[in-house]
């Protein structure tokens, strides 16, 4: 490719970055407008600011629009997460693959857009009444996050009990505080513990595995322990991420999950993981950014 195709493209790409970066400016001073005055508030050159905005217009079009407090917060934590993210790769390609997202703001962000996992799951039980009663009992969230699974499905099923796993203790901290300060809390149980070490003989009737954010032996010892947890005809569900359609978009993920420390499952290659343990009712539903790969167990 000449030198020029590549700079040209670069320029692009700089400019996409500094566009984002504009955004998150944009979305901390809203922030910090919204918490009120401050002896250490951002004093912005008015010049700049209308500048700012032009650019915000110009990405976005209509600009920002009116935001709640928790949807500034969250979309700031999404933007400085990426910028974090790339200067992470920028310095330091050689670092071992890991998971290590401490943000407070990011890890709940990540785990409100989870809860849409569940109301998934409530659509296909209105079609499928054996899973519609494993909603109903015994509930184990591999990767717990901070709770937003557990909440949502508690919230949703009445009867439900969950037991939420996971190894990230920034992730768990949040997670205790999410649901002491639920209606919830007493049918959730939060546990500092690696999956692929569980042992819990207690039948589950409902497994839920991201395995995304496993390595492919990981993911595989998970699901012989999840495969033994649950009850006979409990259903195992699990999480892969759906790559975006567009070839960058696409690389760039799959590069993010490398760093993470995950595996980029497709959905053929889960199903016969699933049916050599045997499975029955192996299905696929596909989705954007979490396909579901879902089987009952023998």
């Amino acid at each position: 490719m000449a030198i020029d195709t590549v700079e040209h493209t670069l320029r692009a790409m700089g400019n996409a970055a500094r566009g984002l970066a504009a955004i998150g400016a944009a979305l901390r001073l809203r922030q910090d407008a919204r918490e009120g005055a401050k002896e250490d508030a951002r004093a912005v050159d008015p010049e700049v600011a209308r500048r700012l905005r032009d650019v915000v217009a110009a990405v976005i079009p209509g600009g920002l629009g009116e935001l709640e407090p928790e949807q500034v917060s969250a979309l700031l934590a999404s933007v400085t997460h990426a910028l974090e993210e790339a200067r992470d790769l920028l310095d330091h390609p050689e670092r071992p693959p890991v998971w290590q997202v401490r943000d407070p703001a990011m890890l709940q962000a990540q785990g409100q857009a989870s809860r849409s996992v569940v109301r998934r799951l409530a659509a296909l039980s209105t079609e499928r009444p054996s899973l519609a009663a494993a909603l109903t009992g015994r509930f184990l969230d591999v990767g717990t996050g901070v709770g937003g699974i557990a909440l949502e499905a508690a919230a949703r099923w009445p009867s439900l009990r969950v037991v939420g796993l996971d190894i990230w203790e920034p992730a768990l901290a949040l997670a205790r505080a999410n649901v002491a300060a639920s209606p919830f809390h007493g049918r959730i149980e939060l546990r500092l513990q690696d999956v692929t070490r569980f042992d819990d003989s207690a039948g589950y009737s409902l497994t839920w595995l991201p395995a995304p954010f496993l390595s492919r032996d990981a993911a595989r010892a998970a699901l012989d322990r999840l495969t033994a947890a649950l009850e006979p005809r409990g259903y195992l569900v699990v999480g892969l991420y759906a790559p975006p359609a567009d070839p960058t978009a696409a690389a760039l993920a799959a590069l993010r999950l490398a760093r993470s420390g995950g595996h980029l499952w497709e959905g053929a290659a889960m199903e016969a993981e699933l049916r050599a343990r045997a499975f029955t009712a192996v299905e696929t539903f596909a989705g954007q950014p979490v396909t579901l790969v879902m089987g009952q167990r023998a």
